[in-house]
């Protein structure tokens, strides 16, 4: 796999300048597109248990790029609850749709009047297949 290849299966949340500047400053503290890829499969267990042993930047980095993907990963599970809310919203009242989900009415049309902060967003977060170390 090629290393630009291999940085963009590891940073699914990332693409163009961004993805690039990432993939700079990660290598730069070298580390590969494999340590990425096991903090965020593992969503930083491993990394947490290291506590305050390690390369202080290394980590510092890594906990970042984990940030970044679950704030990727929260931004776009709330773009498809908006969604599935507003689909429901077409063939039930909004008190319906609040009452089959456990939350309130208001809720309900909060959710759906925020905007996408994307157009869109990439197809597979999921590291299922993409953790190193057989594990």
């Amino acid at each position: 796999m090629s290393s630009d290849l291999a940085w963009r299966s590891a940073l699914p949340h990332r693409e163009g300048a961004e993805l690039a500047a990432a993939q700079d400053r990660l290598e730069a503290a070298g580390l590969a597109p494999e340590d990425v890829t096991h903090v965020l499969a593992d969503l930083g267990d491993e990394l947490h248990g290291q506590g305050e042993s390690g390369d202080p930047l290394r980590a510092a980095l890594l906990w970042g790029e984990l940030g970044a993907y679950l704030a990727y990963a929260q931004e776009r599970a709330a773009s498809g609850r908006r969604s599935s809310y507003a689909r429901l919203a077409q063939t039930a009242s909004l008190a319906r749709v609040a009452a089959q989900l456990g939350v309130s009415r208001q809720a309900v049309h909060k959710t759906m009047g925020a905007r996408d902060s994307q157009d869109s967003y990439v197809a597979t977060l999921s590291m299922r297949g993409r953790r190193p170390h057989g594990g």
